[in-house]
Parts: structure tokens; sequence; C-alpha cells
């Protein structure tokens, strides 16, 4: 049995609601399917110094700050519809500061728009923790999930939900995270990104694949 232990860093505070859960049930998932060892994942843990999105400095430093504590670190960035930027400005740059001599690996998680999108992406799960009966164009699901990423403003079908709900849509977050389809998701191109980079990392820490999964 071997033990991964992982963390999150976010780009806002909203996403340490919703990201760790999800993350952690699609790492159960890429090790059972994808892995032969028995692996015991444990929580991602969040790790935020500021409410702003952390620079590049700061991300490596907060590593530093908790080296050899974790396997895998994910880190989080919206995209907000600018791939070049996000790549010129920050993936690039992180993965240089990275190298390649630390002994954790790191995962880039970055929606498309923002990481709200991923919850539009199932109707169904949006109608279990909700408790409505409401379809999905009244939810603002879109008739496929990948479609979430041509949403210019995921937070707005999100901020009708809330004035329907009455209650903050954070508040559902954990139970989203947990009742979102990962076969729904993988259709979502940005999340599909986020599972096959997990894969590569987790086969970079020696776990052995199964026949015909990884190479």
């Amino acid at each position: 049995m071997r033990f991964l232990t992982s963390a999150l860093i976010a780009e806002g505070s909203s996403d340490d609601r919703f990201l760790p859960f999800l993350l952690r049930r699609s790492l159960e998932d890429v090790c059972a399917t994808d892995f032969a060892d028995d692996v015991d994942v444990d929580q991602v843990t969040v790790l935020r110094r500021r409410q702003r999105p952390p620079t590049v400095p700061e991300i490596i430093g907060v590593v530093e700050a908790n080296a050899d504590t974790f396997h895998l670190v994910f880190v989080h960035r919206d995209q907000d519809g600018n791939t070049d930027r996000v790549r010129r400005e920050w993936l690039d740059p992180l993965a240089e500061a990275w190298g390649t001599s630390r002994p954790e690996r790191w995962v880039p998680v970055v929606p498309v728009r923002k990481s709200e999108a991923w919850v539009l992406a199932d109707g169904n799960a949006l109608r279990s923790v909700l408790g409505v009966r409401w379809a999905d164009a009244d939810l603002g699901v879109p008739g496929r999930p990948r479609d979430v990423e041509r949403i210019g403003e995921p937070k707005e079908p999100i901020r009708r939900l809330v004035d329907r709900l009455g209650r903050p849509i954070e508040d559902f977050y954990e139970e989203l995270a947990e009742a979102i389809s990962l076969d729904v998701l993988t259709t979502v191109p940005s999340f599909l990104a986020v599972r096959e980079c997990t894969v590569r990392a987790i086969a970079d820490l020696g776990y052995r694949p199964r026949r015909g999964r990884t190479s």
C-alpha cells in the first residue's frame, strides 16, 4: 500500500471550498483505474497565505515552506479566456522556477474561464444537491458539458441560482464537488487536461501503471 499526499494552491478562497474535494475524487479515480499499486489517497490540503492570487515566487515559497510534506501539488489559476497570457505570465515561469530537482510534482489546474464553470457541467448533480427539479437551461447548464468553457462569465448563471435559492452557492460547493460525475467532467477539455497531467505526475513518482493504461 502506498500513501499519496497532495496539496492545493488556488487562486481564490472560494476555490478552496470546491477544488480540494473534487481533486481528491479525481486522484482516487486515477489511482484506481490507471495504476496497479494499491494507493491510500489522503485529503488534498489547502495551502494559502494571501487572499489574492499568489505570484510565482509566492507559490515556490509556500512549497518550500512545506518541503517533503506532499507528493503532488495542484496549482490553480483561471485562464479567464486568455490562454496565451496565462501561459506566458504564469505557466511557463512556474515550470521554470519549479525546475526538475524538486521531489514534489506539480499539476496545473487551469479552467478555460473559471473553476465555477465546472459546477455547471452536470445538471443532475446540481438538481440533487440543490434539491430542485429545474431543467438544465434554468440551471445554466449547457446542452453539452464541454460547452461550459464557452460561457463567458460562469459566475452569472451561478449568481442567478443564488438569487432563486436565497443562499450562497458556496454553501453547496463541497457537496457539489462530491456529486459531480467525473465521467461528465472528463468530457470538458480543461478538466481532462488536469486528469492527464495528474496521470503523468503520478507515473513520474514511480507508481506502476496498469497494462495498457499509462506509458
